[in-house]
């Protein structure tokens, strides 16, 4: 009586994680600028806008910086934050230095910013066509998750706030900071580092966290970007665990490396991991129904 309710229960929960509810706003139009792009997006845009990181915990000072075109500064900027769900958190309006640059700050320690997930940050003036959308993420702990990695290693956070730690060489020099994303929608792993005299640098990539294969699921290579620009690099050692690729570090010091392969660790917020779990012990419940009216010979 019970099995075909549970089995459409099933079906519908399962169906409901791939909506998606931890990022139940997603916004398809931000783009987040990597620091040696912002020269190049305020040539090509009238308006824009970015963030001094890409994630914060709920007591942080978030660093917004943008620029509107000269010619454009006869209307005042509106800027305009939404949580993950959609409302509105903060409302500001200012006008640009007479070069056309501008900043401010958000404070997310308050009520309004206690939601952790995907943030908005959307700036315009005057016109509809002189807006621009970017986001933050807001986690519950940033600084905890961080220290839990070691020396040699870089704390990589994933969309939803995990930290994996990615272990790395480098060939002689100094590396002074560290920082890599991980977005699973995408397959991108990002990493944004400051050194000198360093010559190569090496990954070594947990196959759990971020791999590359084939259809036939063999190893395939990746795509790898330094500071936007295709590099070529060079694959040391692979295992059952992990595989290790060795990148040429610029002499400018800062870059950001990017590398894409085709698998990445999915992560699940709290509510689609809930609505996971619930159809999973559903289809267990019917097949132990099932099995217990199948007559035994």
């Amino acid at each position: 009586m019970y099995v075909p309710f549970l089995i459409l229960f099933a079906v519908i929960s399962l169906s409901l994680v791939t909506i998606s509810y931890a990022e139940p706003m997603k916004c398809m139009n931000c783009v987040q600028i990597p620091s040696y792009e912002i020269d190049h997006y305020k040539e090509m845009f009238p308006l824009t806008v970015w963030t001094n990181s890409l994630v914060y915990d709920h007591h942080s000072t978030i660093k917004v910086s943008g620029y509107l075109k000269p010619q454009n500064t006869v209307a005042p900027i509106l800027a305009v934050v939404t949580n993950p769900v959609g409302n509105v958190v903060t409302v500001q309006q200012f006008v640009s230095e007479g070069d056309g640059n501008f900043s401010f700050e958000l404070n997310t320690d308050g009520p309004l910013w206690s939601q952790n997930g995907e943030y908005v940050l959307k700036v315009q003036s005057g016109a509809e066509t002189r807006q621009f959308k970017t986001k933050f993420t807001l986690v519950s702990s940033l600084a905890g998750d961080i220290d839990r990695c070691g020396t040699n290693e870089i704390s990589t956070m994933g969309k939803t706030g995990r930290i994996y730690c990615i272990p790395y060489h480098i060939s002689d020099g100094v590396l002074n900071s560290r920082k890599g994303t991980l977005n699973s929608d995408s397959k991108t792993l990002t990493f944004e580092l400051k050194g000198h005299d360093i010559k190569s640098i090496t990954f070594d990539i947990p196959r759990y966290v971020f791999d590359s294969k084939s259809p036939t699921n063999d190893d395939s290579v990746f795509t790898v970007m330094s500071n936007g620009n295709v590099v070529k690099y060079n694959e040391l050692t692979s295992d059952s665990v992990s595989r290790r690729i060795q990148i040429d570090y610029p002499s400018s010091g800062k870059v950001t490396f990017e590398i894409v392969g085709t698998h990445a660790i999915p992560e699940f917020g709290s509510i689609a991991l809930l609505i996971l779990v619930v159809a999973i012990m559903s289809i267990l419940i019917v097949n132990k129904s099932i099995s217990h009216r199948i007559v035994k010979f």
